[in-house]
């Protein structure tokens, strides 16, 4: 079991309640209670009683949950010593991301923070070419993209570790007629209006596409993938996204909007992944930052 999910049981213990526990861990209440039902699942057994008034421990609970916080007071044990092993207190760690993923970064770039205090961790939103340039000028220590074909030969003299493979779909209101065929064809592509987020990889496919099947009806594009949300809930709109990229999207989570396949298509393959210079050793603390983020990054991004 992750240590995430003794946090998220052992604060809803503490607070009684879902909405105040979700705000004091940056979860949404849906989140909270949906992870809450896949520890109850994972152990059989019914840690909390819901009531009008919120949530009570179970007896069974009140067992669980002092065993959590044991566990939980013993890995603040274990990354005291981490701490005094790698003998760090100071410094600086710079990462570049590209701007789709910086809600998935901070969570764990703040709990990091939180393991390293006096460690000052400085992140900055680039397109894919400017991390790829920030890393290369020793500008950034570490940088998160997605990997595509038309980036691979930028790469080619960095250290790149993946962390999650996916392929690109596409996104719908739920009351699309493709919802339910659950597919939609590059024909069928061409006569919807269009919304996109502003990224390379994004700019990358719509590019190849257009090129084979057309030009097509583009609404707008932007970073904003609350507005892009939006209005594909709404209808106005479909758009393009990473299946891994709308994992903790709540227009998805709520089934408002719906991912589908596209098909008669060569498959749209990406891989979000890390990348760090070879041109220099990289010390105790990037390292352990590198697996951490990768490490939280795949338990974030791989929930169901």
């Amino acid at each position: 079991m992750h240590i995430q999910k003794l946090k998220i049981l052992s604060e809803v213990a503490k607070t009684g309640s879902f909405s105040i526990a979700g705000q004091n861990l940056h979860i949404s209440q849906s989140g909270i209670s949906q992870d809450i039902k896949k520890i109850e699942d994972e152990l059989g057994i019914r840690i909390f009683d819901r009531t009008r008034y919120g949530v009570v421990q179970s007896y069974e609970g009140t067992i669980i949950v002092k065993k959590a916080n044991e566990v939980l007071l013993k890995y603040e044990e274990l990354i005291l010593e981490a701490r005094k092993i790698l003998d760090i207190h100071s410094g600086t760690l710079r990462v570049s991301t590209i701007p789709a993923f910086i809600t998935y970064l901070l969570k764990p770039l703040m709990e990091f923070k939180n393991l390293y205090s006096n460690l000052t961790i400085e992140i900055s939103e680039n397109i894919t070419e400017l991390t790829v340039e920030s890393i290369q000028q020793n500008k950034s220590e570490i940088g998160l993209i997605c990997i595509y074909e038309d980036i691979l030969k930028n790469i080619e003299h960095l250290n790149f570790e993946s962390i999650l493979e996916g392929t690109l779909k596409v996104y719908v209101s739920n009351d699309s007629p493709f919802a339910k065929k659950k597919k939609i064809t590059p024909e069928e592509i061409i006569q919807q209006k269009i919304v996109l987020y502003n990224g390379d990889y994004i700019k990358w496919f719509i590019k190849n596409f257009q090129s084979t099947f057309g030009k097509l009806n583009i609404l707008l594009s932007s970073n904003q993938t609350e507005e892009l949300s939006r209005l594909i809930s709404n209808g106005l709109a479909i758009g393009f996204a990473p299946d891994f990229a709308t994992k903790s999207n709540p227009y998805v989570i709520e089934g408002k909007i719906v991912e589908i396949d596209i098909i008669n298509y060569e498959p749209i393959n990406v891989t979000l992944g890390i990348i760090q210079t070879k041109n220099r050793t990289h010390t105790k603390i990037e390292e352990h930052l590198t697996r951490f983020i990768k490490s939280e990054l795949q338990y974030y991004l791989n929930k169901d």
